[in-house]
């Protein structure tokens, strides 16, 4: 009878967990906003599928791959500025995701679903994609280690110890656009921009080791899905907005930690 509420709860910690992983690298690359800017270029991935007809999610996680390779592969071929790229890009999706949505004549797109989330209509089979996500995001992390910790603090010494650059950011970017698509269910677009930003700034707060911040990360997020998923569910208020604005009490408490760091 309750097998949905269930399902909520691990659609909640699953993809905050998700995305908590990536949220130290994507911080420290300084790619937070093409983070953000996918979550919003998915808005196309998502109008594109409506009005063909195609599987919502296949189909909006390659135009955002698409998007998000062809971003990657512009800034580094005509050496230009990445954010530029990203903004061109989020701009024009945005304005093609509205353009395809007005030629779905009939359908009403729920603004509210895409930019909150629903962990409630969570369905199973997404249950059982975010547990492969996870699971393949902890494989890349662990795997690419070395070549993400040279990639996140000098990619030049990465290059010239000759590793494997170039296909561990093109993973890692594919890696990114899926987690969105895949999280945008059940998170929405505020939650998915706020799981890449507020768990690693607050766990740089507490620690300094990348290795130790993916950790803190993780566990930073998997707290405040469980608080906020307890919050909506005794005081009937959105789950989404609950962890964000946990997520930010946590990052308010770790300032003072950094303080008392400073001072000693």
């Amino acid at each position: 009878m309750y097998n949905f509420i269930y399902h909520a709860i691990l659609a909640a910690l699953l993809s905050s967990f998700s995305l908590s992983l990536f949220s130290p690298l994507v911080t420290l690359r300084q790619v937070s906003y093409m983070g953000e800017a996918l979550s919003h270029i998915a808005f196309a991935g998502i109008a594109l599928a409506l009005l063909l007809e195609l599987n919502l999610q296949i189909t909006t996680l390659i135009f955002v791959v698409i998007v998000a390779l062809a971003i990657s592969w512009l800034s580094q071929k005509h050496k230009l500025q990445e954010a530029n790229t990203i903004t061109i890009f989020l701009s024009v999706s945005m304005a093609l995701g509205i353009i395809l949505i007005s030629l779905k004549k009939g359908y009403s797109f729920d603004l509210e679903s895409y930019l909150f989330g629903n962990v409630l209509l969570v369905s199973p089979s997404e249950i059982y994609q975010l547990v492969i996500l996870a699971l393949l995001d902890i494989f890349f992390i662990s795997f690419f280690y070395k070549e993400l910790f040279y990639l996140s603090y000098n990619a030049e010494m990465a290059k010239f110890y000759r590793l494997p650059v170039g296909l561990v950011n093109t993973i890692f970017m594919i890696l990114l656009a899926a987690n969105i698509v895949i999280t945008l269910r059940a998170a929405g677009i505020i939650l998915v921009s706020a799981q890449l930003i507020l768990p690693a700034v607050t766990s740089f707060n507490l620690v300094k080791r990348l290795d130790y911040a993916i950790l803190c990360s993780a566990l930073i997020a998997i707290l405040a899905a469980s608080g906020g998923f307890a919050l909506s569910w005794w005081l009937d208020i959105p789950t989404g907005a609950n962890i964000v604005l946990l997520e930010f009490v946590l990052y308010l408490i770790s300032l003072m930690f950094r303080r008392r760091q400073k001072i000693a």
